[in-house]
C-alpha cells in the first residue's frame, strides 16, 4: 500500500470517527439508554484502527492494502448507518429537548415556574421580552410578573418598539407541587383596532351630541315659527273682526250675530295660552278654554304621559282641531280617542260640526303641525269624508328623548 492509499484511508477513518463521536453526543444529549452504550463502543472501534494506521504510516508499504480498505469501508458505513438511525429516531420521537425546541418555536411567550419563582421551562420569546421589559434575563418569574402586572392576574404591556403584548398568569398543580404558567400573546393588531374603535366611538359621540343640539335648534325654530304664525293668525282674525264691526256700526252692512260670533272666536284665540305656544299648553288649560266658548272636549282611551314630547304633540293637534272646529265647522264637541299600539300611539280627532264639502287644504296651522309630527318620527293623516277625521301615529319615545 502506497502513501496516497494510506492517506485516503486515514481521511475516511477520520470521517467515521467524527460520525461515531456525533452519535455519542446525540445519545447522551437526547438521553437514549441503549445508544449510550453502543455509541461509545462504536467510537472505540473507529478510533483503534485509525490509531494503528497512523502509527504505521512510515511503513505503509508493508501493510495489506485490501484488508485495511475493507476495514475502513466497513467502519465508514457502520458509523454512518448508526448516525442516520439516531437522527431518524430523534426526528420521530418526543424527548425533553424536543419539548424545549417546540416551545422555542412558538410565536407566544411561555414560562413555567415554581412557586418560589425559579423557571422550570421557558422559551426564547419569553426571555427576549424579559430583556425588553426589565432589562435583564428572566431569572425569577415572580419578580418578572410583579414588574409587568402590578399584582394583577392579567397585564397589557406596550414595548418600546410599539408592540403590545397581553400576559396572563395561571396557577396549576403538578405532582402535588404548585406551578405558575405565564403566557404572553402579541395583540398589537387587536390593540390598534381597539384604539381605532375608541377614536371612532369618540367621533360618533361628538357627532351625536352635535345632532342632538341640531335637533334642539330645529325644535326651537319650529316653535318660534309656530308662535309667529299664531300671532299672524290672531292679527288677521282681529283685523277682520274690527273691519266687520266698523261696517256694522257705520253702515249696518254686517249681520250682528255673525259679528258677535267672530268676536267670540277672536277672544278665544286671545285668551287661549295655546295661541302663543301650542306645544306648552296642558290639556286641562285647553279644556277650560274650550269650555269658556261652549265647546266640550271628550277623551277616550289611553294617551301619552304629561310632559313628554308626544303629549305636547297630542295637545298641539287638539288645539288645531279646536280652532278649525270653531272657525269652520260650527260644532260644540271635540272627541279624542287614544290607543297604545305596539310601536307607539295612535290618536284620532273627530267633531260634531258640519262635514267639509271638499278636501281640506292644509294652511299654516295644519302644515306646521304636520312638520312637528314628522320631525318627531310620526305621521299625520287628514280625512274630509264622510266626516272630518285627523289621525296621528306617534313613535314610542326613548327615555333619553322623553327627558
Amino acid at each position: 500500500m502506497n502513501e496516497l492509499h494510506a492517506g485516503i484511508l486515514c481521511t475516511v477513518m477520520t470521517l467515521s470517527l467524527c460520525a461515531a463521536l456525533h452519535s455519542c453526543l446525540c445519545a447522551f444529549y437526547y438521553k437514549m439508554p441503549r445508544a449510550r452504550v453502543l455509541c461509545p463502543m462504536l467510537l472505540i472501534v473507529c478510533f483503534v484502527p485509525l490509531s494503528l494506521l497512523l502509527s504505521r504510516l512510515p511503513e505503509t508499504s508493508a501493510l495489506n492494502g485490501g484488508l485495511w480498505t475493507a476495514v475502513t469501508v466497513l467502519l465508514f458505513f457502520l458509523s454512518g448507518a448508526v448516525l442516520m438511525l439516531l437522527l431518524r429516531w430523534i426526528d420521530r420521537h418526543v424527548s425533553q429537548i424536543s419539548i424545549k425546541e417546540s416551545c422555542d418555536r412558538l410565536p407566544a411567550a411561555l414560562c413555567f415556574a415554581a412557586e418560589n419563582g425559579r423557571p422550570r421551562l421557558m422559551n426564547l420569546r419569553m426571555d427576549e421580552l424579559s430583556h425588553a421589559l426589565t432589562g435583564e434575563a428572566l431569572l425569577n418569574a415572580n419578580h418578572f410578573w410583579a414588574a409587568i402586572s402590578g399584582g394583577n392576574e392579567h397585564s397589557l404591556v406596550t414595548l418600546p418598539d410599539g408592540r403590545t403584548w397581553s400576559f396572563e398568569r395561571t396557577r396549576m398543580n403538578w405532582n402535588g407541587e404548585g406551578i405558575y404558567q405565564i403566557i404572553g400573546v402579541d395583540v398589537t393588531a387587536e390593540a390598534e383596532l381597539n384604539r381605532q374603535l375608541n377614536e371612532e366611538n369618540a367621533r360618533l359621540s361628538e357627532l351625536n351630541a352635535r345632532l342632538k343640539q341640531y335637533s334642539q335648534n330645529v325644535g326651537t325654530v319650529v316653535r318660534e315659527k309656530e308662535i309667529l304664525l299664531a300671532k299672524v293668525r290672531i292679527h288677521d282674525e282681529l283685523g277682520r273682526t274690527l273691519l266687520r264691526t266698523r261696517r256694522l256700526l257705520t253702515h249696518g252692512q254686517e249681520d250682528g250675530d255673525a259679528v258677535r260670533a267672530a268676536w267670540r272666536q277672536t277672544l278665544c284665540l286671545l285668551r287661549s295660552p295655546s295661541a302663543e305656544s301650542p306645544g306648552a299648553t296642558s290639556m286641562e288649560q285647553l279644556t277650560q278654554a274650550a269650555r269658556a266658548i261652549g265647546v266640550t272636549i271628550e277623551k277616550h282611551g289611553a294617551f301619552p304621559s304629561d310632559g313628554t314630547e308626544n303629549a305636547h304633540l297630542v295637545e298641539a293637534a287638539a288645539h288645531e282641531c279646536l280652532t278649525n272646529l270653531i272657525r269652520h265647522a260650527g260644532g260644540s264637541r271635540l272627541e279624542m280617542t287614544g290607543e297604545r299600539v305596539a310601536n307607539g300611539w295612535h290618536i284620532e280627532y273627530q267633531n260634531d260640526g258640519a262635514p267639509p264639502s271638499a278636501p281640506i287644504a292644509e294652511g299654516g296651522g295644519l302644515s306646521s303641525l304636520r312638520k312637528r309630527i314628522e320631525a318627531a318620527g310620526g305621521t299625520m293623516t287628514v280625512y274630509h269624508a264622510p266626516r272630518f277625521l285627523l289621525t296621528l301615529n306617534l313613535p314610542e319615545e326613548t327615555k333619553e328623548h322623553a327627558e
